[in-house]
């Protein structure tokens, strides 16, 4: 009989060594619940689902992305109707030309004038000045608060005309513009037409 064995039946008691160091019998019962517990939250994976915040992103530092104002460029938060630093309203107009390239920004007040006459329409004179098409007195552009926007020719209307969508615009007589339309100025000068309303997010 080996030294490290018993007769069946018998029982061998350990030496000091193996009851120092006692190794579980193969028939141990399974860890207690708490380390079952402990162990499975240390391999537990994260629930992406749980983790994400609802709503817009944040960006750093975990602000809100804000939208420069389209009058002064100060930052416009999110949920803000006007801007703080110049006290305009997100509603306004943006009139795209590519040529020549022009990009105006209008909101509500006063008209913006389109023209080649440096005192009835001072932002646009300098761009349309070697444009002969273009009328000194053209076309006005009115952004109201709630939005709308209208164009508007002088009562002695413009030589050259002015259309939206193709269809020539009476003089003296406020037409409804639209997002998305296209403005034309005689044969060869448009815009096309964005309008961002009153509510907070749209621009």
């Amino acid at each position: 009989m080996s030294e490290g064995t018993a007769p069946p039946g018998w029982w061998r008691e350990p030496d000091d060594e193996e009851a120092e160091a006692p190794s579980r019998p193969p028939e141990a019962s399974p860890p207690p619940e708490a380390e079952r517990a402990e162990k499975a939250h240390e391999t537990q994976e994260p629930d992406p689902l749980a983790t994400s915040a609802s709503g817009p992103a944040p960006g750093p530092d975990g602000v809100e992305v804000s939208a420069p104002c389209w009058n002064c460029r100060a930052p416009v938060a999110p949920r803000d109707t006007r801007c703080a630093s110049c006290g305009r309203a997100r509603t306004h107009v943006l009139l795209v030309c590519s040529e020549p390239c022009l990009e105006l920004r209008h909101g509500p007040g006063p008209p913006l004038r389109l023209g080649r006459h440096a005192d009835w329409a001072p932002r646009t004179a300098a761009a349309f000045a070697g444009w002969n098409k273009v009328s000194r007195r053209h076309v006005s552009i009115t952004v109201e608060p709630d939005g709308t926007a209208w164009a508007e020719e002088p009562e002695a209307g413009s030589r050259n005309g002015t259309y939206l969508n193709g269809a020539r615009i009476a003089a003296g007589v406020r037409t409804p513009v639209r997002d998305g339309d296209q403005l034309r100025l005689g044969l060869r000068i448009s815009f096309t037409v964005r309008l961002y309303g009153p509510g907070p997010g749209t621009g």
